[in-house]
């Protein structure tokens, strides 16, 4: 395939930051693609860097020395298909420090103008890349609190709080989605959303939170129908080598009994990120544990989208977020290891979001148990789910399995 034109510009992400957009023609019949990265609030420490300087805006960034090293890399250039273009970009990051957000973005854009040439849909394009799991419909991660880095002033509580649909249909699910979120904030005082659209609260502790949750569920009449789960983001809570957490220090010890009785008190299925990435001790003792108690273990910063990282015996399931691995290429080699681990996936947001859905193809490609696409609330955000809506009109995608409901009929990591 022989790239005919490309085009970077600078877009605004949900929170009003710069980020980078990609354009991409192909020669022939001009098949074009677009893609775009999100930003994170607080990139974990092991995440590949951004290129994009703040204030890069429009066709200004064209100008920039990461347009001139793309325009001298690609245009005009004959690419076999997806890895070597993944190849090549990765490689100007590693000399010329792109950023991931840059050759994410070129990545993404190829994708899509390939499976437009091939008349096929992302999500088909994806599939055939893919040497992990086969594809299935994800169950959705549905943030109703945040809090953490989202907070004012130093993290001290967990930075999501979730609810969990367990519904027959994906489309159950987006529909309990919408129950539970919109009672929340009929439930909730002068309720104010985050960047990653969860509600904002002072005056509740987390496991106040939990509960409110847990009795709003109820209220629905959902009982049973909607599971709860937990991303501490324990990075950002990580001081001095023990944890803060609502105004007092835990050694890593104490800190796993506190989340255990937490997931034991109020039922939880998921807990991301329990500690931080170089706690590996705390990972293996906690993860069995957790898994005798019915819920899942996952591990974002942990592993990073990084398929050199994962490794078995630290977690139930990897969390994979595209702007981490920086590549189409990347992020399907990191689902691949991870299911070679015997490690579930799950797919993820950012918290600065674009209009960008390609994890919700993604999600179905890799057969991800999970997907965090953040409340229905929020242009950035409902235009993925809106994706899941227009992708079930395609009979083949509509037809796909679904994970388990529970997480104890899932479980098959061998913790070492």
């Amino acid at each position: 395939m022989l790239i005919e034109r490309v085009r970077l510009r600078g877009v605004l992400d949900s929170r009003a930051q710069p980020t980078v957009e990609a354009d991409l023609h192909l020669a022939g019949d001009e098949s074009f693609g677009r893609g775009s990265c999100p930003v994170a609030i607080a990139p974990g420490r092991l995440e590949r860097r951004r290129g994009l300087n703040t204030g890069d805006l429009g066709s200004l960034l064209d100008e920039g020395p990461a347009a001139h090293l793309v325009h001298a890399a690609l245009h005009g250039r004959q690419v076999a298909g997806q890895r070597e273009l993944d190849t090549v970009l990765r490689a100007l990051d590693d000399e010329h420090a792109l950023g991931a957000d840059v050759t994410l973005a070129l990545s993404l854009a190829f994708a899509r103008a390939a499976a437009r040439r091939s008349r096929l849909q992302l999500v088909d394009w994806l599939i055939q890349h893919n040497d992990g799991p086969p594809p299935q419909l994800p169950r959705l991660l549905v943030n109703t609190f945040s809090g953490g880095i989202h907070a004012q002033g130093p993290a001290d509580s967990f930075q999501q709080i979730m609810a969990i649909p367990l519904g027959e249909t994906l489309t159950d699910d987006i529909r309990m989605a919408m129950q539970v979120h919109s009672a929340l904030a009929r439930t909730l005082d002068n309720p104010r959303l985050s960047a990653s659209s969860g509600f904002m609260v002072t005056d509740r502790s987390t496991r106040d939170q939990l509960t409110t949750l847990a009795s709003v569920i109820q209220a629905c009449g959902l009982d049973g129908q909607v599971a709860s789960g937990v991303d501490v983001a324990a990075e950002h809570l990580s001081i001095d080598g023990g944890y803060r957490f609502e105004g007092a220090t835990h050694t890593s010890a104490d800190f796993g009994e506190l989340l255990l009785s937490i997931v034991d008190d109020h039922g939880l299925a998921y807990v991301e990120d329990p500690f931080d990435p170089a706690d590996t001790t705390a990972w293996r003792t906690f993860t069995p544990r957790l898994g005798t108690a019915g819920a899942s273990t996952v591990g974002d910063d942990l592993f990073a989208s990084d398929a050199q990282r994962i490794q078995p015996g630290l977690a139930h399931a990897a969390l994979l977020k595209p702007s981490q691995a920086g590549t189409v290429s990347a992020t399907l080699d990191a689902a691949s290891e991870a299911a070679f681990a015997g490690l579930r996936t799950v797919v993820s947001h950012r918290s600065g979001e674009t209009e960008d859905t390609a994890i919700c193809d993604l999600a179905i490609a890799v057969g991800a148990d999970h997907i965090k696409i953040g409340g229905p609330r929020r242009g950035d955000r409902i235009t993925k789910y809106n994706r899941f809506l227009r992708l079930l009109e395609s009979p083949p995608l509509a037809g796909l399995p679904r994970p388990p409901a529970h997480p104890k009929e899932n479980q098959h990591v061998s913790c070492q």
